[in-house]
This record gives C-alpha cells, sequence and structure tokens, in this order.
C-alpha cells in the first residue's frame, strides 16, 4: 500500500512539474538582477507545517496572479489568494484544543534571480477573515466564529520550474502560524 502510495506521489509531481507556467521568467530591463517569477492568470498553490505555542500548525492557500507591474523598473505580482490556518495544541495532557483561521487576502511578490539556484521570492498579503476555536481544556468547548484582521507571509527558494521551498507565516485573528512548506504553480 505505501508503495503505491509513494508512487501516485511520484507521478503527480511528474505532471505537475511538466506544466510550464514557472517557465515564465521576466527579467527587468532597469535591475537584471530582479525578475518576475509569475505570470498573469497563474495559480499558486501554498501549504506549510510548523510548531504552534504548545503543539503544531498546517495553513494552506490558493492564489490567483490577476497581473505584473513595475515601479521605476522594479517589477512586482499582485493577486488574491484564499488562505485557512488550523493550530493544534494540547496543554500537558490536560486538554486540548484547535484555533482555525480563514481568510481572503490580497496578495504583492517581488523577487530576485541571482543566477542559477539562486531564485527568491518575497511575497506577502493582507485581508480580513474568520478566525475561532474548540476544545476539551477542562469545560471549555470553544468560541467563535470572530471577525479580524489576516495576514501571510514569507519568502520561496525556486528550485524547481514549478516548486518553490517556502519559510511561510500567516495571521488570522489570534490564530498564528510559522512553517515550513512547498508552494507549487500551475
Amino acid at each position: 500500500m505505501k508503495r503505491k502510495i509513494l508512487f501516485l506521489v511520484v507521478i503527480v509531481l511528474l505532471v505537475l512539474s511538466s506544466v510550464s507556467a514557472f517557465a515564465f521568467e521576466q527579467k527587468s530591463r532597469t535591475y537584471p538582477w530582479m525578475a518576475s517569477f509569475d505570470k498573469t492568470g497563474q495559480l499558486n498553490l501554498y501549504a506549510a507545517v510548523g510548531f504552534y505555542y504548545v503543539g503544531y500548525d498546517v495553513t494552506a492557500g490558493l492564489e490567483f496572479v490577476l497581473g505584473n507591474f513595475d515601479i521605476s523598473g522594479i517589477p512586482f505580482e499582485w493577486g488574491i489568494e484564499a488562505r485557512g490556518v488550523v493550530g493544534f495544541a494540547s496543554f500537558s495532557g490536560f486538554g486540548s484544543w484547535i484555533d482555525w483561521g480563514a481568510a481572503p487576502m490580497v496578495t504583492l511578490h517581488w523577487s530576485i534571480d541571482g543566477g542559477g539556484l539562486a531564485k527568491f521570492e518575497f511575497y506577502g498579503g493582507l485581508g480580513l477573515g474568520l478566525y475561532g476555536t474548540g476544545g476539551t481544556y477542562y469545560a471549555f468547548t470553544g468560541y467563535g466564529p470572530f471577525f479580524g484582521f489576516a495576514g501571510a507571509g514569507g519568502v520561496a527558494w525556486h528550485f524547481a520550474n514549478n516548486f518553490a521551498l517556502i519559510l511561510d507565516s500567516a495571521y488570522v485573528g489570534w490564530t498564528g502560524t510559522y512553517g515550513v512548506g512547498l508552494k507549487v504553480s500551475l
């Protein structure tokens, strides 16, 4: 069973890597070490895992790139993203809880191409979303949803055509995550 799952994962990664969306790279005319890695209409999937207070967290997002622009020769890309955040925590065996959040965001990207494998992309997003908590900590059963500010950001290292390793953070209300993950461009 494990071999079948591994085989399916390898096939999916090969299919995704054959999509040439990331093959788009537009260099800045003013600053040749700056570039745009995302093109209009591109979909980006983000997923990361990390530590959360006294537990673990997961964040995932789907972004649609709406356009590219430059300011004085510095290239930027912008888009919209739906981001979800879940934090799993346990307090010394006395109880556990789950903090969650979801939000739509407006995103902005800026990229550096140092040649070869030195391709880095900095990204951030802001929005408003819903968040809450649920759990079994003593008599606590959770509360929410609440409405609050949301943000996401990080740096992506593009090591292959459609894949990047990310150091990612996301925040919705009081639920925040910091993790390591993967960005897949379609």
